[in-house]
């Protein structure tokens, strides 16, 4: 008797200090993470600006091949949002609430009857590479049971997030890189120009017919190249005919003369990416100009899309040194 007696006893103090306990912790909680990544922030913001890629990296996603997932709202960035339904993972939901290129990414984690949480990513750039630092933060922890998984988060958490910053940092820097994409400031620049149009299959004769006759209306004329080659787009169709402009830029006006005419390139604000190597690396570096305008929700122009060849094969025989710059003029 006395022994049920002590039992009882014992067991209504516990239920008394685990009652009590709560009142004392915190109604907070978070549980923070970091990796260093070779990558460049941009290549890493964009793994996580869309949840579809998170199914290459995700804890959650790779925890459980038979998650259910659905997918709303746009491709990436504010607004775009995974639901799922899973026996292992517990359902829930994403959704992006803030999305700065390319330091920060802040999303909403509704874990349904489990809580919500903030989900923050950071992206700091350095001389080693890219620190990516990934938050999880709780508030409003619930009396008492709210509290007490808050005090046991960073135990319960850690592991989920060291496993996604490793097989993020993996996907990552097995990824192709994405080019330096900065905005500047364009003033008209005097040029002389041939205009044509072709299909992508005589694109290279086309520009190489139009630079022979060039160089040798400059050798006529006296005229002396302010910069690069460039090439303009006025249109991009891998079906149809594609208008074109290449030409030279030069420091004074001239005199137009058959098929060279001289032309004012525009002035204006543009995103300028940094291609280096061959050509065939061209094509990622306007996807990425591409990808570029919608991470920061920019509006393209009716202006022509340039290239410029800053280091070509005219001056230097091995293409891994090539560099072209690409322009994009961005909307007022």
């Amino acid at each position: 008797m006395r022994v049920i007696k002590f039992f009882g006893v014992l067991l209504l103090i516990v239920l008394v200090v685990l009652t009590i306990l709560p009142v004392f912790l915190p109604a907070e909680a978070e549980v923070s993470q970091s990796i260093l990544i070779d990558a460049n922030a941009q290549t890493i913001f964009r793994q996580v600006n869309s949840y579809k890629k998170w199914r290459d990296w995700g804890p959650f996603e790779t925890g459980d091949t038979n998650m259910k997932s659905v997918y709303s709202g746009p491709e990436s960035g504010v607004g775009a949002s995974h639901t799922w339904t899973s026996e292992d993972m517990g359902d829930g939901s994403m959704t992006i609430l803030k999305s700065e290129p390319y330091s920060f990414i802040q999303g909403k984690l509704d874990m349904g009857t489990n809580g919500a949480a903030l989900d923050e990513w950071t992206f700091n750039e350095t001389a080693s590479g890219t620190e990516v630092v990934w938050t999880l933060k709780l508030a409003d922890l619930s009396y008492p049971f709210g509290k007490y998984f808050g005090a046991f988060l960073k135990s319960i958490m850690q592991p989920t997030q060291e496993k996604g910053l490793n097989k993020l940092k993996v996907v990552s820097e097995a990824a192709r890189e994405s080019v330096v994409i900065e905005r500047v400031e364009l003033k008209e620049q005097p040029s002389v120009v041939i205009f044509d149009s072709t299909k992508i299959a005589g694109m290279n004769d086309v520009i190489q017919k139009a630079m022979t006759e060039l160089y040798a209306y400059m050798r006529k004329s006296k005229l002396e190249p302010s910069g690069p080659t460039f090439t303009m787009y006025y249109n991009w169709d891998t079906t149809a005919y594609i208008k074109m402009g290449i030409g030279f830029p030069v420091y004074e006006e001239a005199k137009s003369q058959g098929r060279v005419e001289y032309f004012m390139r525009p002035a204006g604000k543009v995103a300028k990416a940094v291609c280096p190597g061959p050509y065939e690396n061209l094509g990622g570096a306007h996807e990425d100009m591409d990808k570029y305008f919608n991470d920061f929700r920019l509006s393209y122009t009716d202006k022509p899309v340039w290239e410029e060849y800053v280091i070509d094969p005219s001056i230097e025989p091995d293409p891994q040194k090539w560099l072209t710059n690409i322009y994009y003029y961005v909307s007022e």
